[in-house]
């Protein structure tokens, strides 16, 4: 059995936008679902940070006394929507009560970090005055919750005076939602801090490679070229090293995460290239062995082309591990033969294939 608990605001009902679909979305998954409300509570203060305060005790009493019929030992997936103070109660609700669930923090406050918050997703609008980026970003890192910032949105997750730009914050956040209720999937983008050697303590790079392709006398060609693929210490070293310039350097690099434990991620870096000027070279995309043939690789190509669009590219450049199984994902995605070669891809990968994707 499954249940999805839904902890609002305080004004931020279940029938809002974000809980509203939320519950669509797990009702769709075939989640019971228990949506919680308050009373009493008001914003009587322009005082956040005191409404935040005041509210939290009497919020979690209702909860508890809503909750108390509740057997959690007959759930083997518990989820828990939370928004704004909601994202408190929750929280401390599950630490008091020894509750192990999943969990979607919709604008979370700085004091939902001080109850230990469990495995989940985070989304954080920077024009929320509930809560610094800063200090969310921070709190995310320390306890590896996965952070989608949604740039000039409010606390609730909108923009101001802009229907239609709001309408797709909400498609674009339902969407990342629908993937972590589906499969406990979470995209997001890296940040340089947090790229080291433990990042990686969780994904598995090995692949065993029976056939290549190659290309001689003038066609490409099948052969037999045994061999298992992976990284030593040292190779971590380098790509580490290699994402956090993408990153300094403007790139693009995201990443997939379940249960909290990185298990994809691509890379895209910032300078355009080739004859026309119209290539952005997509320098990495792997998924851990033991999520392959999930649609993670297709996710994760799909967010690289996006952003590379966004950047005014019109095509994506891809040296391309020769083995089968990987040339049969990037021609799935679409990906032909390039056009123009990248001489030192060639140079430095001289049996890669040369693909290109247009945008």
């Amino acid at each position: 059995m499954k249940i999805a608990v839904f902890f609002p605001g305080i004004g931020y009902h279940c029938d809002k936008p974000l809980l509203y679909y939320s519950g669509k979305i797990t009702g769709q998954y075939q989640y019971e679902l228990c949506r919680l409300s308050y009373a009493g509570l008001s914003k009587s203060t322009k005082d956040l940070n005191k409404i935040a305060t005041e509210a939290f005790k009497p919020a979690l009493a209702q909860i508890e006394a809503a909750l108390k019929e509740i057997d959690w030992s007959k759930y083997e997936d518990i989820l828990f929507v939370s928004k704004s103070i909601g994202t408190v109660v929750a929280c401390a609700y599950a630490k008091q009560h020894g509750v192990k669930c999943r969990n979607i923090y919709y604008t979370p406050l700085e004091k939902t970090f001080s109850f230990e918050p469990q495995e989940g997703i985070v989304f954080h609008g920077t024009s929320d005055p509930w809560a610094q980026t800063k200090v969310i970003q921070s709190k995310c890192l320390e306890h590896h919750l996965p952070l989608h910032i949604i740039e000039d949105a409010n606390h609730s997750l909108e923009r101001s005076d802009d229907a239609e730009s709001s309408l797709r914050i909400l498609m674009s956040v339902m969407e990342l939602t629908e993937s972590y209720v589906k499969d406990g999937m979470q995209y997001r983008q890296l940040c340089w801090e947090e790229l080291c050697r433990e990042l990686f303590a969780g994904f598995i790079r090995r692949q065993n490679v029976t056939k290549c392709r190659r290309y001689e006398n003038g066609r490409w060609i099948v052969k037999e070229d045994p061999f298992v693929d992976d990284w030593s210490e040292a190779d971590y070293q380098v790509l580490i090293t290699c994402l956090q310039n993408t990153i300094h350097t403007n790139g693009f690099v995201y990443a997939a995460f379940c249960g909290g434990i990185l298990k994809g991620f691509v890379s895209v870096e910032s300078g355009l290239f080739g004859g026309a000027n119209n290539y952005l070279d997509l320098s990495s995309i792997h998924v851990s062995e033991d999520m392959r043939s999930r649609g993670i690789g297709r996710r994760l190509f799909d967010a690289a082309a996006e952003w590379a669009k966004r950047q005014g590219a019109g095509k994506l450049y891809i040296s391309s591990h020769s083995a089968v199984e990987t040339q049969a994902f990037y021609h799935a995605m679409g990906c032909v033969e390039a056009r123009e070669y990248n001489r030192e891809h060639v140079e430095k990968e001289p049996f890669d294939c040369q693909l290109e994707y247009i945008l």
